[in-house]
């Protein structure tokens, strides 16, 4: 959305876009690194009922993403929210859907590859392997469903709230403000998915979280419309998600490990192929800006 500060003096509009910038990206960071101190047992994690944790961890991040930019959309930018969410055709959900979940193949790749890159010994990578650690314990200890109601309430929070309020945030917000800031589309979409990944404080993770922000950008570039790039998240964490419910009640058999490993690489290349061209039929059709 390059006229997100089209209420702002002409003058004024490049400064405000670069201060508003930096406040997102501050309070984005504070958030995250209030959640991410790496110095907690994983102990006292298990102790916690995870159905808890996900009722309070949806509560925060409805307030800290969804709320937040909600407010700062009415009252520091003062456009309407509906701009964000033209009509879109049936087919283009189809497209996003099939882009986001061959994407998920692809970046299995770039994931067992950024998982396994090698650091010097110091004490920041100490710190994120023990935050990596934390939060694969985090984690298993939330997605191990108790029962379908355990499942539904993980898909709101883990799934759905963050396919909402990280788009408004990083997408709708920080992208669109650092277009106007930098008058250069590209380097907004590939900053503000930087910035994506950088804030989750997962750096053995931080590449394919990247990438997927990079494509929920262009979506939202390409369309105009950040509820398909919303779409996309959910089929990122969602999937992910389900395939862990069923295989904790047996209806496949997948294992964390192989969650986290790499595709064969003739699947990888098959769903290449698939990405690329769904990719390109989207751009072809949807695009509402030339560049």
């Amino acid at each position: 959305m390059n006229d997100i500060l089209r209420n702002s003096a002409p003058d004024q509009q490049k400064k405000r876009a670069w201060l508003f910038s930096i406040i997102i990206i501050v309070y984005a960071t504070v958030f995250m690194l209030s959640g991410n101190s790496g110095d907690t047992d994983a102990s006292l994690i298990l102790g916690i009922d995870p159905v808890l944790i996900l009722i309070l961890q949806g509560i925060l991040s409805t307030f800290m993403f969804v709320l937040s930019s909600l407010l700062f959309i009415r009252f520091a930018l003062k456009i309407p929210l509906k701009e964000f969410f033209p009509p879109f055709k049936l087919e283009a959900f189809g497209l996003v859907i099939l882009i986001a979940i061959s994407f998920m193949v692809i970046n299995s790749a770039i994931g067992e590859w950024n998982m396994n890159l090698q650091f010097p010994d110091s004490s920041f990578t100490e710190w994120a392997k023990q935050s990596e650690e934390q939060l694969k314990v985090l984690t298993e200890h939330l997605t191990n469903f108790t029962s379908p109601v355990h499942y539904v309430l993980a898909m709101v929070v883990i799934g759905i709230i963050p396919a909402i309020g990280e788009e408004l945030l990083f997408r709708g917000l920080l992208q669109s403000l650092l277009t106007k800031a930098f008058n250069n589309h590209h380097a907004a979409i590939w900053i503000s998915g930087f910035i994506f990944a950088a804030i989750h404080m997962q750096f053995f993770g931080v590449f394919p979280r990247m990438f997927l922000g990079v494509l929920f950008g262009y979506l939202f570039y390409w369309s105009g419309n950040l509820s398909l790039a919303m779409v996309a998240h959910l089929i990122n964490n969602g999937l992910a998600l389900t395939l862990l419910y069923l295989s904790n009640i047996g209806t496949i058999e997948i294992s964390p490990e192989q969650m986290e490993s790499s595709a064969p690489w003739p699947v990888i290349v098959v769903f290449g192929l698939i990405c690329t061209l769904a990719i390109w039929v989207f751009y072809k059709k949807y695009r509402l800006n030339n560049g």
